[in-house]
């Protein structure tokens, strides 16, 4: 398939199925005439990206003149990461205009899963505890936009083609032997993935994962649960 990429807006629906996905997480302008660094995010990403097939961008900024309600922004944001590949930081902040509070938030929350990349220009203000942690963890980290994208794309790769339940499997998990073998196991026993969540990861990227999928049996409506422990020994259902 030829490499593209395609753009959804907070609030439009996600796509059934992509080879890779990216969300665009930093602070928003506040003042419509300042332009979004996430434009020229898009740009860069449309330009190196060269998987095999559609890769998913989540830019959490509705279309002019579409704007959502405070709780329906916030649910579509949680969404759309969950289901990303990576997760982009790009933090220019600037004191008191562009101070990026959620943004904060939001590293908090995601600074440890092993899907993140941080940007952070040189001229940034009070980013150095995000840096410090960056830094610990080994998350890669960049100064330019442009930068920060080729980190994202280092960690995508090509890609792989997911739809469905499976677009809730991040794709460094995915593309385990550990978790393909288990996978194709489930497959071949008729068993359908409906939904996934991550529920804990260790390392960057990440090496170890604790993953609860939803299964439904392909001829049935019932849907059962299963907790995963993936790691390079092997993955070891819980029930």
């Amino acid at each position: 398939m030829p490499a593209e990429i395609v753009v959804i807006r907070a609030g439009r629906p996600l796509p059934a199925s992509w080879t890779a996905s990216v969300y665009l997480c930093g602070p928003t302008p506040l003042d419509p005439a300042v332009p979004s660094w996430r434009a020229e995010a898009v740009h860069h990403l449309g330009r190196l990206w060269d998987g095999d097939g559609e890769l998913a961008v989540f830019l959490p900024e509705p279309e002019a003149g579409e704007p959502l309600s405070y709780p329906d922004q916030i649910r579509w944001e949680e969404d759309a990461m969950r289901m990303s590949d990576v997760v982009l930081f790009y933090v220019p902040r600037a004191l008191p205009s562009l101070p990026g509070l959620v943004t904060n938030v939001k590293w908090g929350a995601w600074h440890r899963t092993g899907r993140v990349v941080l940007g952070s220009p040189a001229e940034a203000e009070r980013n150095e505890y995000l840096l410090h942690f960056a830094h610990e963890l080994e998350v890669p980290v960049a100064g330019s936009v442009e930068e920060t994208t080729r980190r994202a794309l280092a960690r995508l790769g090509s890609g792989a083609r997911r739809s469905g339940g499976e677009r809730r499997i991040p794709l460094q998990l995915w593309s385990t032997p550990e978790f393909r073998r288990w996978y194709g196991e489930q497959r071949a026993a008729g068993r359908v993935l409906c939904s996934a969540e991550v529920l804990w990861a260790d390392g960057s990227p990440a090496r170890e994962w604790a993953l609860r999928a939803v299964l439904a049996e392909a001829a049935a409506p019932e849907r059962t649960s299963s907790t995963l422990v993936v790691r390079a020994a092997g993955c070891e259902a819980l029930g």
